[in-house]
């Protein structure tokens, strides 16, 4: 696994603190960490100056400063530097903090993480070597639905896979599909420049089964492999109204002759907004028919306990603006802690994503839930790398496993 240290240290930190004595303190202590350059500004106006003249891998910022607090710096962040990283340092009421976290998340800036102060080294340090993971920074510009048509139809979308291990041995135990289209031009494009234009096209279903097809591989690797895991896919909230949508999924399923148990469809839970009444008799269908059901994004949506309950869902997906940073004796913690306890009271197996540190993974794994995806672990991968990190991860050397992978890629 990725441990924190295995992430290169940032080689320009801008520093943003009114009170100079604080401001010198937090300096040397980066200074410590052995980073080339650090760089002080005293307030936001500075700050922004400084970034129009140089870039900044990190920006580390005070919330509370005279002029320009540091939300409105971070928005201005997002929108002049949006590759820059945010490590926020404040004194401010936690739950102040996490509504700054939320709204850098919903605003799309790439927040490393939420500290308060006084920082601690360690800390510190493990906020700086947080991977990048601005979407600002890595999407594609959204491209026309006749580009996406004749892509589709072209076969350049294709599903990468996003490992998950056990937290009680840290075996492996399945993954996720990720879609992604290798455009002839721009490349590996990622999911934020077509996954809206699809949802709002008829190539909705199209696309969902193409990717199924695309990740089959994976599917019949984990089934001859002896693990007790599965593979999940997304479902539109598109797709997922139509009628006809349990019946076309078990239909390419059975064509490709995919065992559904080794299947999780992953559904948010605003995924029922439109047509409730047609998405749930999909969703109860397909767990007739044994497919695993998850709800994703769990605790970011607007549905209730009510609705956990009366859906026929087997498995529920902590979303990342919860793990990330996690603290124990946070809020964030107490509502992770207690989401597990309750979902390990219902029967639901849990699943956290966007795990990035040891310190989130063995929170995670105190608090008993069940496995964990993220790149503490392992990245998205195409079928060529994943098939390499089969062979080198610890949790995938036994004998059936090893003659799945030969098979695979012989």
């Amino acid at each position: 696994m990725n441990a924190d240290r295995n992430q290169p240290p940032p080689q320009a930190v801008l520093v943003v603190e009114d009170h100079p004595f604080q401001r010198r303190v937090l300096v040397r202590l980066l200074q410590s960490m052995g980073i080339a350059r650090v760089v002080e500004a005293e307030d936001g106006s500075q700050a922004l100056a400084l970034l129009a003249g140089e870039p900044f891998d990190i920006v580390v910022t005070d919330l509370d400063m005279p002029t320009m607090d540091g939300m409105a710096l971070m928005r201005e962040i997002g929108a002049r530097a949006p590759e820059a990283g945010i490590v926020v340092l404040s004194s401010v009421e936690r739950n102040l903090l996490a509504t700054v976290q939320w709204l850098a998340r919903e605003q799309g800036i790439n927040l490393l993480a939420v500290l308060e102060k006084p920082a601690t080294g360690p800390k510190l340090e493990a906020a700086l070597r947080r991977p990048a993971s601005s979407p600002r920074a890595r999407a594609a510009p959204a491209l026309s639905i006749d580009a996406i048509a004749a892509g589709l139809a072209a076969g350049q979308f294709e599903a990468f896979v996003q490992p998950q291990l056990r937290f009680a041995d840290g075996k492996l135990v399945g993954g996720e599909a990720l879609a992604r289209w290798r455009h002839p031009q721009l490349g590996w494009v990622s999911p934020a420049a077509f996954i809206a234009p699809i949802e709002a096209s008829p190539l909705v279903e199209p696309f969902s089964l193409a990717i199924l097809e695309s990740v089959a591989w994976a599917v019949r690797w984990l089934d001859t492999s002896g693990l007790p895991g599965r593979i999940a896919l997304n479902a539109s909230a598109a797709w997922l109204d139509q009628p006809t949508m349990a019946e076309r999924l078990s239909q390419a399923v059975a064509r490709l002759d995919l065992p559904v148990e080794r299947l999780t469809i992953e559904v948010t839970e605003t995924v029922a907004s439109g047509n409730l009444a047609a998405a749930l008799e999909n969703l109860a269908r397909l767990r007739l028919r044994g497919f695993t059901l998850s709800v994703d994004d769990f605790g970011t949506g607007f549905s209730s306990l009510q609705r956990l309950v009366s859906s026929p869902f087997s498995e529920l997906k902590l979303d990342r603006s919860f793990v990330s940073g996690i603290e124990r004796d946070s809020p964030r913690w107490l509502v992770v802690e207690s989401t597990i306890a309750l979902a390990n009271k219902l029967g639901l197996e849990t699943v956290a994503e966007g795990v990035e540190t040891e310190a989130e993974w063995q929170l995670l794994k105190d608090a008993g839930c069940g496995s964990m995806q993220g790149y503490y672990a392992a990245k998205p991968m195409c079928r060529a790398d994943f098939m390499h990190w089969s062979r080198e991860h610890p949790g995938a050397r036994s004998d059936d496993m090893q003659a799945a992978v030969a098979a695979l890629v012989g």
